[in-house]
């Protein structure tokens, strides 16, 4: 269960989707929530008492009209990814709630600031896009078989509602071999193991369980099966398995955050 969400916001019109998507996933769960807004710029100590009041003017007014009961504000200053991740582990969050964000120049050499959070932060990230932020009922989750994947399968599995669909799906590169079949149906029942392994760690009731293996590349067969299973939510590791990604964010989760079908969840 998620019963301390935090928003991370910008005062964009794309951070209050988050706010709504928090405050439907705070009524589902009973959560509280934490909305909070960085001050990057510096700013003569006049002049910030009035930047800071704003920020709280515009953060309130998003908690009253998604008609969150239980919440706080909270204003902080200093470099955006670093206070996000640091203000995630201060507060014990289950969840972490950020808004699209545009892409800046100088940030395709280090990356946006949802992907630097991604890389150091320990909690789960749930990047909001869609704006009628109705209740999950399709989630379509990577699943390579790796630590941080099966991690973010059971976020995923907590998050959902118990009227949901959770699709796991595993792509497979056989080769060239006369045994691909014989090798696919063994990776299938692999598949189906390490499920039914992650089922024993999670709350008997949760949302219907499907698997599915893609012949191919990962990242085109989550393409395809986005197009066919049309989720209202990814999920994602963090990582993959490759050696070199371990230190980084994996490729296919920096390829669909930049480019969002719909809400996504990230975890490590």
């Amino acid at each position: 269960m998620y019963r301390n969400l935090l928003v991370a916001h910008d005062l964009s019109v794309e951070a209050d989707i988050a706010v709504r998507r928090a405050a439907q996933l705070a009524r589902q769960h009973g959560a509280h929530v934490t909305l909070l807004h960085v001050i990057e710029e510096y700013f003569p100590d006049r002049m910030m008492d009035t930047v800071r009041e704003a920020a709280e003017v515009a953060l309130r007014d998003a908690a009253v009209a998604n008609a969150i009961a239980d919440y706080q504000l909270l204003i902080r200053q200093g470099r955006a990814a670093t206070t996000v991740t640091q203000a995630a582990q201060e507060l014990k969050t289950d969840l972490l709630l950020i808004g699209a964000h545009h892409q800046q120049l100088l940030e395709r050499f280090d990356g946006t600031t949802l992907e630097r959070i991604a890389r150091h932060c320990r909690t789960p990230i749930l990047l909001a896009v869609d704006e009628s932020a109705v209740p999950y009922a399709r989630a379509l989750a990577g699943l390579d078989l790796s630590l941080c994947a099966c991690q973010a399968w059971r976020a995923g599995y907590r998050l959902l509602p118990t009227d949901a669909a959770l699709l796991a799906l595993n792509a497979y590169q056989p080769g060239k071999t006369d045994r691909a079949d014989e090798h696919l149906e063994t990776q299938r029942a692999l598949l189906r193991q390490t499920l039914q392994d992650e089922r024993t760690q999670l709350p008997a009731e949760g949302p219907q369980l499907l698997c599915a293996v893609q012949p191919g590349n990962f990242q085109q067969a989550l393409e395809t099966a986005l197009k066919e299973w049309m989720p209202d939510l990814l999920v994602l590791g963090s990582r993959s398995r490759g050696a070199i990604e371990q230190a980084m964010l994996g490729s296919s989760t920096r390829y669909f955050l930049r480019r969002p079908p719909c809400d996504i969840l990230i975890s490590q």
